[in-house]
Formats: C-alpha cells, sequence, structure tokens
C-alpha cells in the first residue's frame, strides 16, 4: 500500500498492533466491539469490517444523521428499560417540536437541523461529529484514545487487568477463564472484578 492510499485508520491500527505486540497483547485484548459500537453508532459487522482492511457504505448525512438518532434513541430504550414515551416526550420538549415529529425523529424517519443535532448531542451525551462522521472516521475517532491509553503504559506490560488485579489484592491464586467461547472482554473482566469485589466486602465480618 502506498503513502497516498494510507487513510488515517490504516495509521491508527499499525500503532495500535506495534503498541499491543510490545505488551504482550492483542488486538482483542485491548477492543471491545461492544463499546466501540456504543461510541460510534456503527454496528459490529461494520467495525470488523473496517478492522480488516474492507469498506462499508458510506451515507450522505441527510442519511447517515437519522440513523445515528435512531441508534441512539434504541439503545437508550433498551439499556434504561424506560417507556419510549416518555423519551418521546423528553426530547420533543428539548427539540421545541410535537410528540409526532419527535417520535418520527428517534426512530429515523426525519432528518435533524444543527439546532436540533445540537440538542440532540446534549441530550444523549454524545459529540456533535457522531452524528456526521462517516464510518471510517468514526471508528479511528475512537481507537485515537485507546492508542493514547496504550502509549502511557510502560512497554513489556499490558494494560492494568482489574482481574489481574484482583487477585493480588484478596491473595487469590489464579482466576482463570475455561472453556471453549471467547475471551472475556475488558468490559466484562471489570464488571466481575466489581461483582467480586462487592462480595467480598459484603462478607466481611461486622458487615
Amino acid at each position: 500500500m502506498t503513502e497516498a492510499s494510507r487513510n488515517p485508520l490504516d495509521e491508527v491500527l499499525e500503532r495500535l498492533d506495534a503498541l499491543s505486540k510490545s505488551r504482550g497483547l492483542t488486538r482483542d485484548d485491548v477492543l471491545d466491539l461492544g463499546e466501540l459500537s456504543a461510541a460510534t453508532g456503527l454496528g459490529t459487522r461494520e467495525i470488523r469490517t473496517l478492522l480488516r482492511g474492507g469498506r462499508v457504505r458510506e451515507r450522505k448525512v441527510g442519511e447517515t444523521a437519522p440513523r445515528r438518532v435512531n441508534f441512539l434513541y434504541e439503545r437508550l430504550v433498551r439499556e434504561s428499560g424506560r417507556r419510549p414515551a416518555d423519551i418521546v416526550g423528553e426530547v420533543a420538549a428539548r427539540l421545541g417540536v410535537t410528540g409526532a415529529w419527535a417520535r418520527s425523529l428517534l426512530q429515523g424517519g426525519k432528518c435533524p437541523n444543527v439546532p436540533h443535532l445540537a440538542a440532540l448531542a446534549d441530550y444523549f451525551g454524545v459529540s456533535l461529529t457522531f452524528f456526521t462522521d462517516p464510518p471510517l472516521e468514526a471508528l479511528t475517532r475512537e481507537l485515537r484514545p485507546v492508542v493514547g491509553r496504550l502509549e502511557s503504559e510502560p512497554a513489556g506490560r499490558g494494560l492494568d487487568d482489574p482481574l489481574t488485579a484482583l487477585v493480588g489484592e484478596h491473595g487469590a491464586r489464579a482466576i482463570a477463564a475455561r472453556g471453549g467461547g471467547p475471551a472475556l472482554t475488558r468490559t466484562q473482566r471489570e464488571a466481575i472484578a466489581r461483582f467480586v469485589v462487592d462480595f467480598v466486602t459484603d462478607s466481611e465480618p461486622g458487615r
């Protein structure tokens, strides 16, 4: 691949791979596809394709923004357990539009204007570029902090592993993930570590 044909994602992935290798890690160790999906608005299949050097469909902003709005809305409904009608009502109030218009917007049927995008970015807690960045730029944007985190760690050691730290703190001999399934992601390991710490704390005498 010539320098002229290289894109920012190629450069970020090259740096990420080099840093990971020097710390005895792989991409799977440092990347959480679920987190990347939530941060970019891309599907995990699209992310895998881009990570392999493939291409995904690039849409115009008029197509991308409604899809990303709908992505955030459906994730909020799924993760919060709140009634869709309540979220629609809040968004309608934020944007100064009718409930019917807000519902259509959140379902991906309307293209928001710039003031609406700014209000939605504030409501969902994302940057304005979340709604407009093409897939390659969106993924590159979210991988740069991962590279920065790796660069902040001394060579020869991996990112601090919450389960490894837990082993040392509580004197356990080993914590191993057995079986033939996929390796735990960092997010899953952090969740397990938090659960164990809470369990041990609640089990201490006098509590």
